[in-house]
């Protein structure tokens, strides 16, 4: 009994490591990794495992924010902007997890979970191409006016990144963004992988402007079904605690990682989270 109880901690400290370390990383808060790890290796039901990865993915925004705020790699224009999209979702779709499991159709999340990992993946990838080829100085010359341009330096590149975001694409990854609330309430995935889409798909900021930004953005995100999971009765307390406590570990190695790391690095194990 003690020996299972034991090693059922061991496996979710080791989830929530790995989670915090590639949701720090890549901007998914976490929570879109830990999720399908816990309803697998210790076969937890999907809501309380969605209620114990949203508590989580808060942890990661924290303890990496932090850090990335300090480089000043997110933008906090597009994190405020943005924002009201993600909570309006994450509210909406809280409630409709409530709702949908009344019924015998909970099966619908895992199917929808699935779909929608592939569907950003493919987005990604589309947009990738075409905007790694076209010069800063080509968009600014296209577009009829921007409405936020910003920069950062980037260590691993050693010189400053400029980049720019129209207002079209503003407005269109705000829409997307209320998608991806609506996916953190019913999925409990902290709406990452639908940020990430909107943030570097459609906005065109660079991988790590937008996986920093991502960051902040799951990390209210998540608090926010997080407590309403919480009125519903969908998080275990002492899971939740030993979950945080490695999800933080994992997070804060990724907070040391994400300034050094090579953008490419970083493309290429988002799309591999986003497949798997």
């Amino acid at each position: 009994m003690m020996i299972g109880i034991l090693f059922q901690i061991f496996i979710v400290l080791v989830c929530a490591y790995v989670a915090g370390l590639l949701g720090g990383l890549l901007g998914l808060g976490g929570a879109v990794v830990l999720t399908p790890l816990l309803t697998i290796f210790i076969d937890l039901p999907i809501q309380y495992a969605a209620g114990i990865s949203l508590l989580s993915a808060v942890g990661t925004s924290v303890t990496s924010g932090y850090r990335y705020l300090k480089l000043k790699i997110p933008d906090l224009r597009i994190f405020l902007f943005m924002v009201s999209a993600g909570t309006t979702g994450a509210i909406i779709g809280s409630f409709l997890l409530y709702e949908l499991m009344k019924t015998e159709y909970t099966w619908i999340l895992y199917i929808v979970f699935s779909i929608v990992m592939y569907i950003a993946a493919f987005f990604t990838v589309k947009q990738a191409p075409k905007r790694e080829m076209e010069p800063l100085s080509d968009r600014l010359n296209k577009s009829k006016g921007f409405s936020i341009q910003g920069k950062y330096f980037d260590p691993a590149l050693h010189l400053y990144v400029d980049y720019y975001v129209g207002k079209k694409r503003i407005f269109e990854s705000w829409g997307v963004m209320l998608f991806g609330g609506l996916m953190s309430g019913l999925l409990g995935i902290g709406g990452g992988p639908i940020n990430m889409f909107a943030l570097y798909g459609i906005q065109s900021l660079p991988i790590k402007v937008a996986s920093a930004t991502s960051n902040l953005i799951v990390g209210v995100t998540a608090s926010t079904s997080g407590s309403i999971y919480w009125q519903f009765g969908y998080i275990h307390p002492f899971l939740s605690a030993v979950s945080i406590i490695g999800i933080i570990a994992g997070a804060l190695h990724a907070s040391y990682l994400l300034p050094k790391t090579k953008g490419s690095t970083i493309k290429i194990v988002l799309l591999s989270v986003f497949c798997i």
